[in-house]
Parts: structure tokens; sequence; C-alpha cells
């Protein structure tokens, strides 16, 4: 367990994330300087160290104490309420502070947001050569320079899509189907056992069908850039369900020059010949099938009910079915495995010439099983997932796959990244524009969250509104008019 002292709480995101980069799973209690003195100098023996922070206008203390012992200290100048020219430095020195104390250093320094490559975008979009941006990661954020270099190739590779869009024209729609055959312990989305929901998946799909409609009239006029179809996992639903859904997705939307559309196929255990022959007739032109890991202890770990061998049946079944855009997810750092396993996983999915892999590291999300068991599991995970992720973006690289969009999440295993890779020109589009936020993306299904922009005169992003959907499905389906209300709302309030 972690004590957190801070005498105010403007930083405390940063805090945590930046303490928590070093010690994922650890307990945070967080508390004024004033409450030190309820208690006593045995109680501290309770805490692994007592990290705090006291702010002031002029400079502001760190310090990292054990058992009443300041063991490191450091002191970081400026206004803290002039929170633009004051946030890298704090993080920096944190970084810093954190790094002596532990005698480890972190890939990606004391950059703690969901997409480090937006820095390099900005660079690229001013000009700026890319021998500079890396040295830019290098100075402001202490990366390490393979992961500055990563973050200017993946925003260079990047440009091709972003540049091929109107943010005023086109948007995104992303439809959410909540259900799985069974729940993965890393799991935190909104989805649900698809054995509990079966006889309500068709009043689900009604509901979604009006949804559906409504994003398509509150569009008109628009162009549609990539539909994604994710979940939980779409093709639980039966072969029917997915044909009605598609039908009504053909009837809604103009797709004739739609150049992506995308169904999360995921868990092999759901994919069937028939299913795929419905995608393939309503035009789907990509599909993932997801293994996670090729090794069969590991998948019956993770709550998975298939075998690597079904991964392998399912992914030449789709290639006999005509998919030649198919995506691979692998997840680094699951429990039990070593470095063995990712290399053992990486032969297995690679042999299967994929035209796209993606390469997560595991993350510990508060709503997942991983999480509320987290002591179960945290001596079998975190084990060479820097070495892992090392060796899968080589190996991609090696076959062909290169490196185009990439972001990061919080909690996440060696506080390393999730990248993924395709052969060029098979880039997932979706994935590149939700994660820059270069289009609207207009989301419908429980647990579904609409992003919305609002554009100065150059067309350049001011604001991302999101607007939520309920995550309960039979709210979902009573509440739908809310729904649709909510993004009326959002559209009637926002700058195009």
């Amino acid at each position: 367990m972690i004590l957190l002292v801070q005498n105010i709480t403007e930083y405390e995101t940063d805090l945590r994330a930046m303490i928590t980069a070093f010690f994922m799973g650890e307990k945070l209690t967080v508390i004024h300087p004033e409450a030190i003195r309820d208690y006593s100098r045995d109680a501290f023996a309770d805490w692994n160290f007592v990290f705090t922070a006291l702010f002031d206008e002029a400079e502001t203390k760190l310090r990292i104490e054990e058992r009443g012992h300041v063991i490191f200290s450091a002191y970081t100048f400026g206004d803290y309420t002039d929170r633009k020219r004051f946030r890298n430095k704090l993080k920096l020195a944190i970084y810093k502070l954190l790094k002596e104390y532990t005698g480890r250093s972190l890939p990606w320094g004391s950059l703690t947001g969901m997409r480090p490559t937006k820095i390099a975008t900005r660079g690229l979009s001013t000009g700026l050569e890319e021998d500079d941006l890396v040295d830019y990661y290098v100075r402001t954020y202490d990366t390490s320079e393979e992961k500055a270099a990563l973050a200017v190739e993946v925003a260079r590779r990047e440009r091709r899509i972003l540049n091929s869009v109107d943010p005023r024209r086109d948007y995104c729609l992303y439809i959410g189907i909540p259900f799985c055959p069974t729940r993965c312990v890393y799991c935190s989305f909104a989805a649900y056992p698809i054995m509990d929901y079966a006889g309500k998946i068709d009043d689900y799909l009604s509901a979604l069908r009006t949804e559906i409609a409504n994003i398509s009239l509150m569009n008109h006029g628009r162009r549609l850039a990539a539909i994604y179809v994710g979940g939980g996992t779409p093709t639980s639903i039966s072969a029917e369900q997915l044909d009605t859904l598609l039908t009504d997705i053909d009837y809604s939307f103009e797709l004739t020059n739609l150049e992506e559309f995308t169904v999360e196929a995921g868990r092999p255990d759901s994919i069937t010949p028939e299913k795929l022959r419905v995608m393939k007739s309503h035009g789907v032109n990509r599909i993932s099938i997801n293994p996670q890991s090729m090794n069969q202890e590991t998948l019956h770990r993770i709550g998975r009910a298939h075998s690597p061998e079904l991964i392998i049946k399912a992914f030449k079944e789709a290639r006999k079915a005509g998919f030649d855009n198919i995506n691979m997810d692998i997840i680094a750092g699951l429990p039990g495995e070593r470095l063995g396993d990712m290399a053992h996983t990486l032969d297995e999915v690679l042999a299967l010439e994929p035209e796209s892999l993606t390469v997560h590291s595991l993350a510990v999300k508060r709503k997942a099983g991983l999480n509320e068991n987290y002591e179960d599991y945290k001596d079998s995970i975190n084990h060479d997932v820097d070495r892992m992720i090392d060796m899968a973006t080589k190996r991609a690289k090696k076959a062909g796959l290169m490196p185009y969009y990439l972001y990061r999440q919080k909690n996440i295993a060696g506080n390393l990244e999730n990248t993924g890779f395709a052969i060029p020109s098979l880039e997932c589009r979706y994935n590149v524009l939700i994660m820059e936020e270069r289009l609207d993306t207009f989301a419908a299904g429980a647990g579904a969250i609409t992003r919305l922009l609002s554009l100065d005169e150059n067309g350049d992003t001011m604001r991302v509104d999101r607007i939520e959907n309920v995550r309960n499905v039979d709210e979902y389906i009573s509440r739908i008019d809310e729904m649709l209300d909510r993004k009326a709302e959002g559209i009637a309030n926002r700058t195009l």
C-alpha cells in the first residue's frame, strides 16, 4: 500500500498516474497533510512508502519516506496555478524521483497520456523534422529514443489517413453488440454473457435499429468514412440476428463508396461459416479474429472457452469465405505468461499471415475481474512485458507489418502501449481516426460513446464532447428515446 499526501488536489490524477506506472496494482490512499497527525508513527509501517507533494506558488516540494524517514526529495520551481506551464515540469520531477527511488526507468518516461502520437502529429503538421521530434520527446518527457521514434513513425503513417478526410463532411459509425460467450478476466467493457440474454437480443436489435436510423438522419448529406461493429463479441449473436443487424445498416446508410466496414469477430468460438457468409454478403471487408494467446493454459486461465486449434480453424474458414483483410489481437503480460509464451503466440499467429496484428500490453482495469481479484494474480503478471512488446514489434516488422496506430491506457503493464501493425495501405482507418479524434464518431448500442468535435474556423478540433449511452442492456432498450435526445442535444451544442 502507498500513502499519497498532498495539500491540493489539482494534480492528483498526474500523481496517481506516475506512482501507479511504477507500482501497478498497488492500493493508493490519499490524504491532506493535516490528516498526518491522526496517524501514529507505528501506523506508517502499514505503508510501503509515503509520497508527499506540497504545492506552493513559488516551488513544490516532493519527497518519499519509509517508516517516517525521508529517502529521496526534490523541488520543482514555478507557480503551480499556471497549469499549462507547470504540469509537464511536475510530472518529469515526479518521474525522476520515482526513477531514483526504484532504480527503474519507464520507456515512456513521464508521458502518461492516452495518445502519445498527438505530439508528433502536431509537430509534423508544422514542418518539424522527425529527428527533432524524437529529441523533443526525450528531452521533455525522458522517454527512451525507441519509444520516441515509434511515436513519430506512427504519426507519419497516420497522416495519409488523416489527410484523406474532411471533419466537416465525414464521420465514423460505431455499433456495439455487448454480448460475449464468456467474460475474460481482463475485460472492463460493457459485455454480458450471451446465454443470459438470449431472450432479449431481438429487442436489443430493435432498439439498435431505431438508433442507427436516427444517426443516419442526423448526418444527412455527410459521408460515412468507416463503420466498426464491436462489443462484446458481435458474432456471438446468431447468423440470422447478424443478418438483421447488417440489413438495418444497409437500409439506413449509403455504403456504395464506403472504404472500410469492420466487424469484430473476436472470439473464434463464435465464428461459423454461415456468419462469415452473412458478413461477406453485406460488404464487410475487414474482420478481427482475436486469440490474445496461443497457449492453452493461458486461454483457460483468462476465461476463454476455445483452443488454439479453433483459432487456426476460424482463421482458415475466414480466408475460405473470401476475407483478405484480417486483424488478430494478442496481449503481452497475461497471467502466467513469460517471454517464451509470447514467442510461441507470435510463431502461431504470424504463420497465418494476417494483414494486421494488434499488440496490447495487459491493463488492470478498474471494472475487470483481474482488478477485483488482483491479489490472486499479481505474482503471475507483469513479467518480461517490455521484452514481449519489443519482440512483437521486431517480429511484426519482419513480417511486413508496420506500426500505424498507438494508444495507452491507465494501469497498463510496464507503463507501455498498445500498437496496431498492418501491411501498408491496409491500416484500419477507424482506429486512426478515433485515436487522433479527427472525425465525429457516432456510436449506437449499450455502453457506446459518441464523440462529437467542435471545430474552429480552420477546421481544427477545439473540443471533443463525449455522449454516453447507458451500459445496462435492459435500460438501453427501455430508454432508447433518451439516447437519441442526448445526441440531438450534443449536436445542437457543438460548433462544426
